[in-house]
């Protein structure tokens, strides 16, 4: 008797393993619908290992609006309408703010990354001492060093215009550090500078879809022994590097603070009410890392498109720079306040944004309760990824949208159709939403309007040529290199100024500028 009952044990589990398994990869009855499944996989398959918001994006016009995956058991729900945005992730943010698991972010920094840390406590008080120093007053405090940085980048312009790639990167990660940790860096060739990128290739390699195996999905790889695990040790490189990173910054910016030297930086502020926060060194240090981490990438990024957009379409630079010319003149250099008064220049700069969105698909939210949207069921734990390309390519709303066209942002504040409903709509979608929004977004966008016009103000772009044959070598808006973000493939643009006169006056304001520099000046970086 007991041997038939444990064989009844025995075949009832199997029964039971059988169908959970058969079950497995299979859409759930309320999930929004999707590509057909495959048993065990679900959508795995078919799941894109590059360009992934092209493939997010064709799929948003197959099914809807709202749609999902199945990878394994794990449930990816896409959303690829503002309406949808705002539904879910702003209105429903208290519960739709997580993150998902990710073992190879918790192996790299044990989720202390802001961008990466999971809904809690811990993140709480990280975003509140970010929110803190990124509110709009506090970040125009630092407009000088903003200002003085984009005259730096149209001298570094003038002196070696063929680096320009390099001169956008010393740039903006020049104005991340003075701002946060009090530190300018002058020039590309910079020990920081070239460590902080380095490991920027390998965690962002990382991060590409298909580059690690679905962990996630199966736990059980997480013990596969590092010598058949490759990943393993490329987490713990990049680790470790992101660690001594910011632990040098920390150091520097603590040895100023106690010589007497502060500079007004931002983390200057945080350690001195870190107990305010509720925050330990190893925390506030991450925070730091993360702050320069999304500054420097994305802001570097963005006038690398920018300058792309204007060497191949000339008419829209020369209409951009006349505007400029009308409002501010020959005679000074565009100041942040005449932003608000150049529509035209604004609307370049949004439709840069629009059509080539640094972070197309985010950064994934995650679930934290089951979420009724519509007739549909968001279950627990479902992965959310917020199709910002597919927003802002959507043919419903934009016209032609594979054209690059400044135009439309002259006809409705979001660029959409005449008519078309835009209530949902923003144009800072690259940022975010709901309470994982980018606190960053204001020296964001001070940085871009202040570079945008001095640059304009200053300088042409124009195709270049091949020096052998005198050829013109088009600039192509549609070579992209990606990763977790897009970036152009490197391309060649002639960039000289305007006149000679433009080049003489940014250079007596860089010297004029000499004083705002200093107080950044006292690190061995």
């Amino acid at each position: 008797m007991p041997s038939t009952l444990v064989w009844g044990v025995v075949l009832g589990f199997a029964v039971w393993a059988i169908l959970k398994l058969s079950k497995t990869g299979s859409r759930e009855p309320g999930l929004p619908p999707g590509p057909p499944t495959t048993p065990i996989l679900g959508n795995m398959l078919i799941f894109p290992r590059s360009h992934v918001h092209l493939k997010f994006t064709e799929w948003a016009r197959q099914y809807g609006e709202l749609y999902s995956l199945k990878i394994g058991g794990a449930t990816l729900v896409v959303i690829s309408s503002a309406k949808m945005i705002r539904e879910v992730l702003d209105k429903r943010s208290s519960t739709t703010s997580d993150r998902p698991n990710y073992h190879v972010a918790t192996r790299v920094n044990s989720n202390l990354d802001m961008p990466w840390t999971k809904y809690g406590p811990v993140w709480r008080n990280l975003r509140r001492a970010a929110h803190d120093i990124l509110m709009k007053s506090a970040c125009d405090r630092h407009i000088p060093i903003q200002r003085a940085e984009a005259i730096k980048l149209a001298v570094d312009l003038l002196d070696r215009p063929e680096g320009f790639f390099t001169h956008i990167v010393r740039y903006s990660s020049s104005v991340i550090l003075s701002v946060c940790f009090g530190v300018h860096c002058p020039t590309f060739e910079n020990t920081f500078i070239e460590e902080f990128y380095n490991n920027q290739r390998h965690w962002d390699n990382l991060l590409k879809p298909g580059n690690s195996p679905p962990v996630d999905v199966f736990p059980i790889l997480k013990y596969v022994p590092e010598r058949w695990a490759s990943w393993k040790g490329e987490c713990d490189f990049v680790g470790r590097a992101q660690r001594k990173l910011w632990q040098g910054l920390m150091k520097e910016c603590v040895a100023r603070m106690k010589a007497g030297k502060r500079n007004d930086s931002f983390m200057e502020y945080i350690v001195d009410r870190k107990d305010k926060y509720g925050l330990n060194d190893e925390e506030v240090g991450w925070l730091g890392f993360a702050l320069v981490e999304a500054g420097a990438d994305t802001t570097s990024v963005y006038f690398q498109f920018f300058i792309l957009m204007m060497t191949a379409f000339p008419e829209v630079r020369k209409r951009a720079q006349q505007e400029i010319d009308d409002v501010v003149g020959p005679n000074r250099l565009p100041m942040l306040e005449d932003f608000e008064n150049l529509p035209y220049v604004n609307a370049v700069v949004n439709e840069v944004i629009r059509f080539r969105p640094i972070t197309p698909t985010a950064v994934p939210h995650a679930t934290t309760t089951d979420e009724q949207v519509g007739q549909y069921v968001i279950p627990k734990g479902a992965t959310l990824f917020m199709n910002v390309w597919g927003v802002y390519h959507d043919p419903e709303y934009y016209e032609d949208p594979e054209v690059f066209n400044p135009d439309r942002f002259m006809k409705t504040p979001f660029g959409t159709k005449p008519g078309a409903d835009d209530t949902a709509f923003r144009n800072d979608f690259v940022f975010g939403a709901g309470r994982r929004i980018c606190p960053g977004m204001h020296l964001a966008n001070n940085s871009i309007a202040l570079v945008v016009t001095t640059l304009l103000w200053t300088f042409d772009f124009n195709p270049a040529k091949d020096p052998v044959t005198g050829k013109i070598i088009p600039a192509d808006p549609n070579k992209i290199s990606e990763g977790i973000i897009l970036t152009p493939e490197p391309y060649k643009t002639d960039i000289r100024p305007r006149s000679q006169a433009r080049a003489e006056f940014i250079r007596k304001e860089f010297a004029a500028a000499r004083p705002t520099f200093e107080q950044f000046e006292r690190s061995s970086l």
